[in-house]
């Protein structure tokens, strides 16, 4: 595609990660032409895990894809949060929720699933490489302008592009994503032994930090592949010395209960990612004419109750029928908005809402708070979360 050169498509996205991906999938699925523009020149093999709760794998299975996603990675049945000396605080019977709700939870690499819904795009679809730089409504449609001089004239467009949105930028100027407080360090590892029980995902609670542990899969050689991460109240832009990624998780959570420092003493250097933890307060509006949001850059949130990509995969779902059912774009996006702002924001306030107790450095607060955990029954959790992932987001 050479510069200057206009090209007409009828669903123009930007950003080909997981939310993109799926909007691409489920708009194809409805008949419409999309083309995805992704600024990153190749996908990352390597990368953080991720969870799909049975409102993602709901998605999925509208889609015919559940399958071969559960496939790319490994289910649990079981959360069990533990205090950092390995007192366990309490448990949550996941299953119980998944059978009532007929899909399981999953954990896998988020790369993993990006080669999953790459290979039911097909070729042609995606370009690598396209960074966008802005778009201007023109009538009924929308032209797109990329660094490289590339234009592409469209009947829609979806920002996609995360965070850092640069379609959220051109819309809502004044808009900027906020410090949620942590820094965050993952990793991925490849072990010889199960680590922690099949089916279990693990939580830690230590002064000021918590640590997970998740099954995503078989690796090389019939090794067991771990997903591990740690959050921890810090400075923003605070950077580890070079090579010092794992030295720096360490010195959190020297003393914890195994498997904690043998996971991250085997994570390879370069397989461990620091990132700072950001979200978005809810937005005036995600978007105007032909031109919309999805996924991060409408409603990024931290990432306490594990829904960020789960939302961004319901917006896609959601944003496909709507465009499906009603001729006109337009009215169709705003159905959307409408239908995904309230939802979105509500996840996003009960993620932070569970992050605020999860980072206590006071030790009374901490004790306070471990008390709770163990005498509340594991019911109340069960039904918060009955409510988060059990919702039909696909209803009229």
């Amino acid at each position: 595609m050479g510069e200057g050169i206009m090209q007409s498509r009828g669903v123009v996205i930007i950003g080909g990660g997981i939310g993109g991906l799926c909007a691409a999938i489920a708009l194809r699925q409805a008949g419409l032409e999309v083309a995805v523009y992704e600024r990153a020149e190749a996908y990352r093999p390597l990368g953080a895990g991720l969870s799909l709760w049975p409102n993602a794998m709901r998605a999925f299975e509208a889609l015919g894809l559940a399958r071969e996603v559960a496939g790319a990675g490994a289910s649990w049945r079981e959360t069990v949060m533990h205090r950092w000396d390995g007192k366990v605080l309490s448990r949550m019977a996941v299953d119980e929720l998944c059978r009532e709700l007929g899909q399981p939870t999953v954990g896998l690499l988020r790369a993993e699933l990006q080669q999953v819904l790459l290979r039911a795009l097909g070729p042609g679809v995606v370009h690598l490489g396209a960074a966008c730089t802005g778009f201007l409504v023109e009538g009924e449609g929308v032209r797109v302008t990329f660094a490289d001089g590339q234009q592409v004239r469209g009947d829609c467009l979806i920002g996609a592009d995360g965070l850092h949105s640069v379609v959220r930028q051109r819309l809502l100027p004044e808009v900027r994503p906020r410090y949620g407080g942590r820094t965050s360090w993952r990793g991925v590892v490849n072990v010889a032994s199960e680590v922690i029980p099949e089916g279990s995902q693990f939580e830690l609670y230590g002064p000021g930090a918590r640590f997970g542990i998740t099954h995503i899969g078989r690796g090389p050689e019939g090794t067991w592949r771990m997903y591990w991460f740690l959050l921890v109240p810090a400075p923003q832009g605070g950077q580890d010395v070079e090579g010092g990624h794992r030295e720096a998780v360490l010195s959190h959570v020297r003393g914890w209960m195994e498997p904690v420092e043998s996971l991250v003493r085997a994570t390879p250097e370069s397989d461990i990612l620091r990132t700072d933890i950001h979200y978005l307060e809810p937005l005036p509006s995600w978007g105007e004419g032909p031109v919309t949001l999805l996924g991060d850059s409408a409603h990024a949130m931290v990432t306490d109750m594990g829904q960020g990509a789960c939302q961004a995969i319901e917006d896609a779902l959601v944003l496909a029928k709507l465009l499906r059912e009603d001729a006109n774009r337009v009215r169709a996006l705003r159905t959307y908005e409408a239908r995904r702002r309230p939802r979105t924001a509500h996840i996003a306030e009960l993620s932070l809402r569970a992050g605020s107790i999860r980072y206590l450095r006071n030790p009374v607060a901490r004790w306070g708070r471990d008390l709770l955990m163990q005498a509340l029954p594991s019911s109340v959790a069960l039904n918060q979360l009955r409510r988060v992932v059990g919702y039909d987001f696909l209803a009229s």
